[in-house]
């Protein structure tokens, strides 16, 4: 079979993936935006429910970051066949993840919304949202490794004009809900709930087309058939490569409850930053994924100083990116929260955690390129133990102490979490640049 998969470049990558990231961070935040105009109170309870759907979409990224490892590295090698198999098995995966969690969510949404321990009047809203959104989340699921798979060959540009197509019908979607033009059965966080799982659905409609159309060697018989060996070492280099994403993800959920009895001020504070907050690091995670993917091809043709060198110096655009984007945000915060709110104690506070980001996002630029390589490598068993550790005991242990014992509340949760960023990432800048991935490598072809 001849080479299907492109050449591969920082920019041509890099730009659809920063896109893409932008247009997928916009549908969470247009949804908290549209309901901003009903209530600081309703949005931050779609919020809260919105946190719990992040642990999902980590979940769900967890199969397709393992299937990009192996994907990448097996593309790399030239074997293009066993590639075209790899990512139909990860789809077969991702389809019955999907469809289970879709289940749970359909059937104990309320439970998990009591768990984040919300004020009594606002569970009825964040359980109808997660409920709807939360049994769309197989749609998400297949959505998030087709994604993947067009990255692994090359082509970044189709899930960009894919998510185009999502915030579109999403964003019109939404303000039909809330600002009712015409009279319509869909109201509040239920009907923006199903507004998103309907954008889901024509995403996953799209993609499928165009896979089918991609004439990459992709068989539905590798869909219906899944070879189990492969798809354990997906989910092995999955989970392990995705835990800092799963321990990050349900600590901002335990974090979260930390602020919850102290009321809407600082709930709706963490909320508004947060879903502002990912554009700050949205291009260097972009030049991350798309070094991952170029770092990944290179190491399946064993060429690892070539690898080495190429993450070494992309860090330094993931740096500048950060620092840059993160001062910013600190300087127009007052523009950025009005967006949201006329509260002045919620912009108030929201200006002292935008300040403290920017040492975030420094910490977080070492993650974003030096883990990111490491997981090229399949080096993920130690970063994973380091993440995990660094999470729960400085993110959510400090967390508390800082907010709850310290009375420091959300500026609390911030130093904690800048202080777990630094940790992490000078853990993988060292365990890159001291090489043991590649002696690992190395001694699995003799």
């Amino acid at each position: 079979m001849d080479a299907p998969v492109k050449r591969l470049r920082l920019v041509p990558l890099a730009i659809p993936l920063l896109i893409e990231q932008v247009l997928r961070h916009l549908v969470g935040t247009v949804n908290v935006f549209m309901l901003s105009n009903v209530s600081d109170a309703v949005s931050g309870a779609v919020g809260v429910a919105n946190q719990i759907l992040d642990v999902v979409v980590i979940a769900f990224t967890l199969i397709s970051a393992g299937g990009a490892i192996v994907i990448n590295q097996t593309l790399g090698a030239k074997r293009y066949e066993e590639g075209a198999a790899i990512s139909m098995n990860a789809v077969s995966a991702s389809v019955a993840l999907g469809a289970a969690i879709s289940l749970v969510l359909g059937f104990f949404a309320p439970g998990f919304i009591r768990m984040m321990h919300l004020e009594e009047a606002l569970q009825p809203e964040a359980s109808a949202y997660l409920r709807i959104v939360g049994s769309a989340s197989v749609l998400l699921a297949v959505s998030t490794m087709l994604s993947a798979i067009f990255r692994c060959y090359g082509n970044t540009r189709i899930p960009m004009l894919v998510m185009i197509c999502n915030n579109v019908f999403n964003i019109l979607g939404c303000w039909i809900v809330v600002f009712r033009p015409f009279e319509t059965p869909l109201s509040g966080a239920s009907g923006i709930a199903a507004v998103r799982a309907m954008s889901e659905g024509l995403g996953v409609v799209l993609q499928t087309i165009l896979l089918v159309r991609a004439k990459k060697g992709f068989r539905l018989y590798d869909v219906l058939h899944p070879r189990f060996a492969r798809i354990a070492r997906i989910l092995k280099l999955g989970i392990m490569s995705g835990m800092d994403g799963i321990s990050y993800t349900i600590g901002q959920v335990v974090t979260t409850s930390f602020l919850t009895a102290l009321g809407t001020v600082a709930l709706s504070a963490k909320v508004y930053v947060q879903n502002v907050d990912k554009y700050a690091y949205v291009v260097g995670l972009a030049i991350g994924q798309a070094t991952q993917i170029m770092s990944g091809h290179l190491i399946g043709a064993k060429k690892y100083d070539e690898a080495y060198h190429l993450i070494n110096r992309n860090w330094r655009y993931v740096l500048i990116c950060n620092v840059f984007f993160g001062v910013a945000m600190y300087v127009f915060t007052p523009q950025i929260m009005h967006l949201f709110t006329q509260d002045a104690q919620i912009i108030a506070l929201a200006r002292q955690l935008f300040f403290i980001d920017i040492f975030i996002h420094t910490g977080r630029s070492m993650n974003h390129c030096f883990n990111y390589g490491l997981r090229s490598a399949s080096y993920v068993f130690w970063p994973m133990i380091i993440a995990s550790s660094s999470m729960w005991l400085l993110g959510v242990g400090g967390g508390y102490i800082f907010s709850v014992v310290l009375s420091l509340g959300a500026v609390g949760l911030w130093l904690a979490q800048a202080l777990d960023e630094w940790v992490r990432g000078l853990a993988s800048m060292t365990l890159w640049l001291k090489r043991p991935w590649q002696r690992k490598l190395e001694e699995g072809e003799k």
